[in-house]
């Protein structure tokens, strides 16, 4: 019998202006992140969620040493060259699910 797991592979991002954070990323989607996207009012929503979607997780702390959860609200305190840096590795990763759907 097999296991179901997340099977997605995972990318690593540094970010410009914090070079000792790590920020990994999802290869692609899961079944379930369609729903969540098709309730997008906009595209910068849907761009948003995207991110969130496929960010598995970040080494950024609170003053307590505490992970700072991955939020909408902790996103916008990146500085723009950071947050461009993780929506360019988005989109490469959209680049490839775009491919996978043309091919299936």
């Amino acid at each position: 019998m097999t296991q179901l797991t997340d099977a997605r592979k995972t990318i690593n991002v540094k970010l410009p202006s914090y070079p000792d954070v790590e920020v990994v990323l999802y290869d692609g989607f899961l079944a379930g992140a369609a729903d969540e996207l098709n309730q997008s009012i906009d595209n910068h929503d849907r761009g948003i969620k995207i991110m969130r979607l496929l960010m598995k997780t970040w080494s950024f702390v609170d003053a307590e040493e505490k992970t700072l959860p991955i939020t909408l609200e902790n996103l916008k305190l990146l500085p723009m060259k950071d947050f461009t840096t993780l929506m360019q590795a988005v989109e490469d990763v959209m680049k490839v699910e775009e491919g996978k759907k043309k091919k299936s």
